[in-house]
C-alpha cells in the first residue's frame, strides 16, 4: 500500500526528530515543529496512521506520550530522503 504525501512527510519528520535513531522517542510536538503550522493537525493524524502500518509506535512516559520510529519506518524514511520512492 502506497503512503500518502502527508504520511511520507510525517515519517521523515519523525526520523529527523529522532535524529535518525530507532532508540529515540521524541514528543509529538518535536515532530510537528518540523512542518508548517497549517499541516500540524494532519501530521498528527498521519503519525497515528503510520502506527497502524507498523512504522512507529507510542512510547508511554511519565508525562506525555512520545513516539518511536521502527527500523522499517527508518529505512523507508531514508529511502524517501534519498529519492528512491
Amino acid at each position: 500500500m502506497e503512503l500518502l504525501e502527508i504520511e511520507k512527510t510525517a515519517l521523515v519528520a519523525l526520523a529527523e526528530a529522532c535524529n535518525w535513531s530507532p532508540h529515540a522517542h521524541p514528543p509529538i510536538e518535536a515532530v510537528t515543529r518540523r512542518v508548517p503550522s497549517h499541516l500540524r493537525g494532519d501530521l498528527k493524524k498521519a503519525v497515528k496512521s503510520l502506527k497502524k502500518r507498523g512504522y512507529c509506535f507510542p512510547h508511554p512516559t511519565g508525562g506525555a506520550t512520545t513516539w518511536q520510529i521502527t527500523l522499517e519506518g527508518l529505512n523507508i524514511a531514508r529511502s524517501l530522503v534519498s529519492g528512491n520512492r
